[in-house]
């Protein structure tokens, strides 16, 4: 497999954020991204600009709806009419353009120090159609994290990571939830808008596209390498995150190269996205950087539940049960992978 690491869910100067695409994707190449999604509020400008941008991928959505039910829309080619009230017309709105989405920020609560405690929840899980869930967005975890004067200073200034712990808890139930009745795909998303803030004493930019590049990002493997042909590109990478072919990397942990989560049987390997069955001889495998021995704790997870922690890098794990499996890796103790599931029918 072909591992290729992109950041989702950003913002330019086509709506609330404070860079141009070109300006963007510079800040990608200088991270080592191999790919950005661009998801700018209620509108499609950016897209005659897509594609290859400074040697990285520039993808085109649209993050769609304002007070709250934010989606995020991709290969759709036309806007999408807002409907806060009624999500599920927004799904059938980009679904019809062959397009796909995933539920952005579904359980933030605001900050009374950041947007005068804004925050946009998804209320619609009665909801169909969608591909997946933003199960961690860095930005709107950060806001969150931040409830008085003396911690936005500390967080601003010192630890600007001290309020990150991973994936959303109620985000991550839902999702599995989801996945007992069919495959979606989870993402992490950045919501980089390199706001500048100033809040009495605050005066500083949360977060600069940069640093948030090197945060949360999704790492999708693909069969063959990327393709330098944008419109070929764009193929293989939506058709990754269709298929939940990715999993989450936080890169301030370090980069994910040389980890892989596979199921195998006697005659099959199978990735992350796939449907395996469940064979006499039938386990899962887990391989890790050796770099981080001694300092990994894997969670496998199946149906939503903790199946086994292990305190080793290289693992292969006998299945006795059909289920969805995924893995949730921790570098002391702090959140590094979360992968999409290995389906075991």
């Amino acid at each position: 497999m072909h591992p290729y690491v992109g950041n989702i869910h950003i913002h330019s100067t086509y709506s609330d954020g404070h860079k141009s695409i070109e300006k963007i994707a510079l800040a990608a190449k200088s991270a080592g991204l191999a790919f950005v999604v661009i998801t700018d509020h209620g509108n499609l400008q950016g897209l005659p600009e897509e594609g290859y941008i400074h040697d990285v991928l520039v993808l085109i959505g649209s993050e769609i709806n304002t007070t709250k039910n934010h989606y995020l829309a991709l290969n759709i080619t036309e806007p999408v009419a807002q409907n806060d009230s009624d999500p599920q017309q927004v799904i059938n709105q980009v679904n019809a353009q062959g397009g796909f989405g995933f539920i952005a920020h579904p359980f933030e609560i605001g900050s009374p120090l950041v947007l005068n405690n804004a925050h946009y929840p998804w209320t619609h899980w009665d909801a169909q159609g969608y591909s997946g869930i933003e199960v961690w967005n860095w930005c709107s975890q950060w806001r969150d994290g931040v409830r008085n004067i003396l911690q936005g200073l500390y967080y601003s200034y010192i630890n600007p990571a001290g309020p990150i712990t991973g994936p959303t808890p109620q985000a991550m139930a839902r999702f599995d939830e989801v996945t007992q009745h069919r495959p979606i795909t989870a993402i992490a998303g950045s919501d980089a808008h390199a706001w500048p803030v100033c809040k009495g004493p605050i005066r500083r930019t949360i977060f600069p596209y940069r640093y948030l590049f090197r945060t949360a990002n999704n790492c999708i493997l693909l069969d063959e390498p990327l393709s330098r042909d944008p419109v070929k590109a764009k193929t293989q990478i939506y058709s990754a995150l269709r298929q939940g072919r990715s999993y989450i990397v936080n890169n301030l942990i370090g980069t994910a190269q040389g980890f892989s989560f596979t199921a195998l049987n006697q005659d099959n390997q199978y990735q992350i996205g796939d449907t395996a069955p469940l064979e006499e001889i039938t386990g899962l495998q887990i391989q890790c950087p050796s770099q981080f021995r001694g300092r990994l704790t894997l969670r496998v997870i199946r149906n939503g539940q903790l199946l086994n922690e292990i305190l080793r890098c290289n693992v292969t794990l006998r299945l006795y049960e059909p289920g969805v499996y995924r893995l949730e890796v921790y570098c002391n103790k702090k959140p590094w992978i979360f992968t999409n599931p290995i389906y075991i029918v």
